[in-house]
């Protein structure tokens, strides 16, 4: 479906949104070929949201409502501060390529000034190239280099500790 980007408004997601941030997420899910890995309920992305956890831009037309958006929150670098981290830019996907991405990218640019981050950081699945090729397009490095490392919350509950805990279950 064809939109004016005129008529695209970038706005703070509210309390309200959420329902709907959390359909793009599992929108997003599915494009990425791994629909059934959400786990995230919308009570637990309402509390973090509350939390202040994560922030979340959402361009918006007037009729058709939320088409996209950036999903955010921070880190912290040891190198350089502050960072800003781009969790999620997620367009529709009727709506790609109509220059909300650049939209929204820019809208995550402003947000990570607004807060004095040192950089803007996110990752980009290696086989989604029209996604590597509009990063590169805007000036963005593509770190080839780095592997990203994670433990899943079952990895988590299953980890083998070898000294005494540093934090008591009770805190």
């Amino acid at each position: 479906m064809k939109v004016q980007i005129k008529d695209v408004s970038v706005r703070w997601a509210e309390e309200k949104d959420l329902p709907a941030v959390l359909a793009m997420v599992q929108e997003l899910a599915v494009f990425e070929g791994e629909p059934l890995a959400v786990s995230l309920s919308l009570a637990q992305m309402t509390h973090d949201f509350g939390a202040g956890h994560f922030v979340c831009m959402l361009a918006e037309h007037p009729e058709e409502g939320p088409l996209g958006m950036a999903f955010c929150h921070t880190r912290y670098s040891t190198w350089k501060g502050l960072t800003a981290h781009l969790e999620d830019l997620i367009v529709k996907e009727i709506y790609r390529g109509q220059g909300l991405g650049r939209l929204l990218l820019e809208a995550s640019v402003q947000w990570a000034q607004s807060i004095h981050a040192q950089r803007l950081h996110w990752e980009v699945l290696d086989w989604n190239q029209p996604a590597i090729d509009f990063y590169e397009g805007v000036g963005a490095l593509i770190q080839r280099d780095w592997y990203p490392c994670r433990l899943e919350s079952k990895d988590l509950a299953q980890f083998t500790f070898r000294y005494p805990p540093f934090i008591s279950a009770t805190e």
